[in-house]
């Protein structure tokens, strides 16, 4: 898979001085402490100290889906942060009552998933050029095991005279013996060495143990008729290819064994037998059967002629004075006299020898061509194999598509061996506490909303952290995640056609993603915010989409594919071990035993890369012409990112823009830059420690000795820069004297709104990029700009009467609003004052247990 990503992983050197550049300076005594400069408001009267009673909270509307997953999140974080399983179950269960409604995702089969296809392209070669290796070692190693076995053939010492059956079946055992042991010898590749030997023991053990058991119960017959029975059932069983003569001779014993079977109390009856019998054989045959029986009878019969024996069987015919005396007087007198019973268990025993001696003739013929039936055998074998090889090599992508259909069909019954791909884009909510949850698919499932891309891969990741391997929906979950990673990224297939990722061309040029031959590039590619599919993971063909890239989005695609990053993360223990990376190749396939098939199916390194790799694309746009981020510098002036490597101006703040119509927006909206900040904040987080990565791909050095981690190290340290230069904004150009943050900043006129209707949203996602910040950098001025932003929403927000937030101009918040706000609270509940946390204890714990009492 190496070919598949020369990730560019660099994001190059996004900012080198995004705060102003440290002096020495002596500074004198201060007069005040540091910290926040403002106090919490007191608004404990409209509050009861032990109030447990839950407040009102419902959730009724179509929302985007994007909304729906980040308040599933907000439950998990708020029941960690709160050490309240119950809500964390919750929120998991919203995930997966999402999965469990009709028309909320699309299905395709794993066959025709993009990992089928990858799997087939980025095989193709390799495994191709094995085959062709091992035909020729299939070709070689028939001559090979055909001189080998007829020549331990012709030194074995084979029995010259007739033996029992049980003797001839030790020789057949000792000879396999030896084959087996020689194997080792015969200068045959491992695989083949192994496989004939393999194959040779489940052919002939099996066989060897059924034929004992058979000639035990053969030893136990009585009769001719019980005899042939276990002869022929054998003969069929074992696909003996019986000689003209064994044959004519079975089919003879078989009359002869119908007519003793008949053979009656009566003497005319049984002379009628005898007779037919009688006219079977030949002369010595007769002899052999009846002269050792009864002499007389056998004199008798051998004077008559044809017309005169078949006079004798048949009742009423006297054939002649003479013949008739002899008939009556003397022939049924002494048949009656000796006995039917005698004579027919007398006949039996004769014939059944006579039928055993043939078979154990044919045995020990047969016996001697053992090794020519094991060269013809086995060759024919390696022939078949050699054509199987020859179809997989024609039809490889069909054969591997072929073989994950059918696991897929066994690993997923539930869902009849399909994948589910990305999901629609809004639904219909009902929760309350009075009624279950109603929750419906709303819309196409054609259209893809970037960030309900983004959402899903962050909400399936916290499903598998939380999960069991057991579940079905985890595989499922799992499995769902690894093609969205491919399909974001894009491909190209066996036939080396590229497939277009999701990342589109953010300009007018058309030139598609291509990761696989990806070089310096100044395309910048990110998710539409809506496009075209047409399955469940690939776009429309034609590629037709607004130039619609909004901030936000951006934010949540970098969010999502970090979030998978803590899984598929191969320098630590996580869900994907057990739920993934326990799958190995071998599983496919029960046909084809190898141990170049004991590796895994799902290998969690190079999954790991193409995570990388996709998040890359998105990070590089920072620095690229069509980049959304741009910079403050020192003398107040904008620059766009890609323009900071070439100026000689420090930047000191940064932020972030949508792109409408191609076109980059004057507006910056505060909470697009604190979503973004946070989003490189889970960047940051889910690759602390990549340096102890085993990807080959990310360890692979290039010409000058550098590696693409290397590229990603100094990356993760330009981002920490970026975390600065965002933070600075928030709480610089951002937050007014009130010490709230204006909903809009107007990049042309460099000054924010003015509005005095302030917004309980923008408060809050600033209070968590802060805390972010702060957490990053450690830098204290923003844990301090935090506390002073919610110190100032109790004192300009806060409602008595709704024992809540409200915004600025009165209206209420709605439901994803207020959880947003409770999640934003309790991150910062614990850098609170004392005095402070229990004010906001007080707030928060009846809008906690309601969403608890929540169905």
């Amino acid at each position: 898979m190496k070919r598949y990503i020369k990730i560019l992983i660099s994001t190059t050197v996004l900012i080198s001085a995004c705060a102003p550049k440290v002096e020495e300076r002596r500074f004198d005594a201060p007069t005040t402490s540091f910290g926040p400069r403002s106090a919490d408001a007191d608004v404990s009267s409209g509050l009861k100290t032990f109030d447990a009673s839950p407040a009102q909270l419902s959730w009724q509307a179509s929302v985007p889906t994007a909304v729906y997953f980040q308040q599933a999140e907000n439950l998990v974080a708020l029941g960690k942060l709160t050490h309240n399983e119950a809500l964390t179950n919750k929120g998991l269960q919203w995930i997966k009552n999402f999965y469990q409604q009709p028309q909320t995702t699309n299905y395709v089969d794993l066959a025709q998933s993009p990992f089928a296809a990858l799997a087939a392209a980025q095989t193709q070669e390799e495994v191709q050029k094995t085959l062709n290796e091992v035909s020729t070692e299939l070709e070689r190693s028939r001559k090979v095991l055909r001189e080998n076995i007829l020549a331990l053939g012709k030194s074995y010492l084979w029995p010259q005279k007739p033996e029992s059956l049980a003797s001839v079946l030790h020789h057949a055992e000792t000879f396999t013996s030896i084959v087996l042991d020689n194997l080792n010898n015969m200068d045959l590749p491992q695989m083949i060495s192994e496989g004939v030997h393999d194959e040779l023991i489940a052919q002939t053990q099996p066989l060897f143990k059924e034929v004992r058991a058979l000639l035990a119960e053969l030893d136990k017959t009585k009769t001719l008729t019980q005899s042939l029975n276990l002869v022929e059932n054998g003969i069929s069983k074992f696909e003996v290819e019986l000689t003209p003569e064994l044959s004519q001779s079975l089919k003879q014993g078989r009359q002869i064994a119908q007519g003793l079977d008949a053979i009656s109390d009566e003497p005319q009856t049984g002379l009628t037998v005898l007779v037919d019998i009688w006219r079977i054989l030949t002369p010595e045959e007769q002899a052999l059967y009846f002269k050792p029986v009864n002499d007389d009878l056998y004199d008798f019969l051998t004077k008559q002629d044809a017309k005169e024996l078949d006079c004798l069987r048949r009742d009423g015919c006297s054939g002649g004075i003479f013949k008739g005396i002899a008939k009556k007087l003397f022939i049924l007198p002494k048949i009656k006299k000796y006995g039917l019973d005698q004579l027919r268990a007398q006949m039996n025993e004769k014939t059944r020898g006579y039928v055993i001696e043939q078979i154990q003739a044919f045995a020990q013929t047969f016996a001697t061509e053992i090794p020519q039936t094991f060269a013809d055998k086995i060759d024919a074998g390696l022939v078949s194999k050699a054509g199987e090889l020859l179809s997989v090599q024609k039809n490889y992508a069909d054969y591997i598509k072929t073989l994950l259909a059918k696991w897929g069909q066994k690993v997923l019954p539930t869902f009849k061996g399909q994948v589910s791909g990305f999901e629609v884009s809004t639904v219909k909510v009902d929760i309350s506490a009075k009624n279950k949850m109603s929750l419906q698919g709303v819309g196409t499932l054609t259209d893809l909303k970037a960030n309900t891309a983004g959402t899903s891969m962050m909400a399936n990741t916290l499903l598998l952290e939380h999960s069991s391997p057991a579940e079905a929906l985890s595989l499922q979950s799992a499995l769902s995640q690894v093609n969205k990673l491919i399909s974001i990224g894009g491909y190209r297939d066996d036939q080396n056609k590229l497939i277009p990722a999701l990342l589109s061309p953010v300009e007018h040029e058309k030139k598609p993603l291509d990761l696989m031959n990806l070089t310096a590039s100044l395309i910048s590619y990110r998710i539409p915010d809506k496009i075209r599919m047409q399955d469940a993971f690939h776009a429309d063909e034609k590629m037709v989409y607004d130039k619609n890239f909004s901030a936000a989005s951006y934010a949540e695609q970098i969010k999502g594919l970090s979030h998978m990053l803590r899984l598929t993360a191969d320098w630590k223990e996580s869900s994907f071990d057990h739920i993934l990376g326990k799958i190995k190749a071998q599983e496919l396939t029960e046909e084809i035993q190898s141990e170049a098939l004991n590796r895994s199916l799902f290998p969690k390194d190079m999954l790991f890369a193409l995570n990388i790799g996709d998040v890359a694309v998105l990070l590089q746009d920072i620095t690229k012409k069509a980049t959304p981020v741009f910079l403050l510098t020192l003398n107040n002036d904008v620059l766009w990112a890609d323009q900071y490597s070439t100026s000689a101006e420090t930047a000191i703040m940064a932020g972030i823009v949508d792109i409408k119509d191609g076109r980059k927006s004057n507006v910056v909206q505060s909470q697009d830059v604190a979503r973004f900040l946070l989003s490189i904040g889970d960047f940051l987080s889910a690759t602390e420690g990549v340096e102890n990565t085993k990807s080959s791909i990310l360890l692979e050095k290039d010409a000058q000795g550098l590696a693409p981690l290397d590229a990603l190290l100094e990356g993760r340290r330009d981002l920490k820069l970026l975390v600065v230069a965002l933070a600075n904004f928030i709480s610089n150009q951002l937050m007014t004297k009130k010490s709230l943050l204006q909903a809009h900043y107007y990049l042309n006129e460099k000054e924010r709104s003015n509005n005095p209707e302030f917004l309980v949203e923008e408060q809050i996602y600033g209070i968590r990029a802060l805390l972010k910040a702060w957490e990053i950098t450690k830098l204290d001025a923003y844990l301090w700009s935090a506390q002073e932003i919610y110190f100032a929403m109790n004192k300009e927000l806060y409602n008595s009467k709704e024992r809540f937030y409200i915004n600025g101009d009165g209206s209420k918040l709605d439901f994803p609003q207020k959880v947003n706000a409770l999640l934003a609270l309790m991150e910062l509940k614990p850098h609170l004052p004392k005095a402070s946390q229990v004010q906001l204890e007080k707030i928060s714990t009846p809008w906690l247990k309601a969403l608890e009492e929540l169905q």
